[in-house]
């Protein structure tokens, strides 16, 4: 899952360079979420849900904003960067698979997402990563960390 994502990250970063502010929105708190943000998300949910269908995820987005008609453009981005591996993929799908990752009550078993920490380096193509983990009975136990641009 994170491997996936991580090229889809990957491509996202490569091909958006010059336009990526059109790929970038505003968060409540100032900070930015990308294509690259959602994309990630998409798949790395995609992915767990296909593994273990009964773990939830609480993850940074949701695809309300990607919903919105005046967001098409938006989702086509999104959904251009998932079909980098995921080459099906519909924009239903895809904001079907963000919003997988909306788990707020408590389980025993969940994952828990940043699908980009570091945007501001994602989006100078710098350094950043794609962090998850699988978290049981309150303790972590498995983690994957995924730094696309690492030579």
């Amino acid at each position: 899952a994170v491997a996936d994502a991580a090229e889809a990250a990957r491509s996202v970063a490569n091909t958006l360079s010059e336009k990526m502010g059109e790929g970038t929105l505003g968060k409540a708190d100032t900070s930015p979420v990308t294509v690259g943000d959602f994309a990630v998300q998409a798949v790395v949910c995609k992915r767990l849900m296909e593994a273990f269908p009964d773990d939830g995820v609480i993850a940074e987005e949701c695809a309300d904003e990607l919903r919105k008609p005046e967001s098409e453009k938006l989702l086509g981005l999104v959904v251009d960067a998932v079909r980098v591996v995921e080459p099906a993929a519909t924009g239903t799908d895809v904001c079907d698979w963000i919003d997988r990752g909306s788990l707020r009550e408590h389980r025993d078993r969940y994952w828990t997402l940043d699908p980009i920490d570091g945007t501001k380096g994602f989006l100078r193509r710098q350094q950043y990563a794609l962090c998850l983990a699988l978290v049981c009975r309150g303790e972590p136990v498995a983690a994957a960390l995924a730094c696309p641009n690492l030579p």
